[in-house]
């Protein structure tokens, strides 16, 4: 009996995530992308949310700090991973610097979007 409670956990683990067991370097890397591509997605998500609750001064003023927030968010990636330049760190290092910077953005725009629907 524990020996399949054992088994069975470890299973729904494993298909729960690969995630949890990535281990080589490449692994690391495409986790990191993954992760910034989930948090991209859902940036994306609150941001349109966010912007049906604007009129058009506040949507224009709202794209125009989300553009040069990009533009920030980017560069100070850029300027983090160079320290790794050539290794095959980098894209590890470069992929969570853009979640972490992404995930910090999401928080700000949802405290704009619980503001406003007060």
């Amino acid at each position: 009996m524990k020996n399949f409670l054992l088994y069975s956990a470890t299973l729904f683990l494993f298909s729960f995530s690969t995630n949890l067991f990535a281990q080589t370097q490449l692994e690391m890397n495409e986790t990191a992308m993954n992760n910034f591509k989930k948090a991209d997605d859902k940036l994306n998500q609150v941001y349109k949310n966010l912007v049906k609750k604007l009129d058009e001064k506040e949507k224009s003023l709202l794209i125009t700090a989300q553009k040069n927030w990009i533009k920030f968010r980017d560069s100070k990636c850029d300027f983090e991973k160079q320290q790794y330049d050539g290794g095959s760190i980098q894209p590890l290092i470069y992929y969570t610097c853009l979640t972490e910077s992404t995930e910090d953005r999401i928080k700000d725009l949802k405290r704009n979007l619980a503001d406003r629907n007060r």
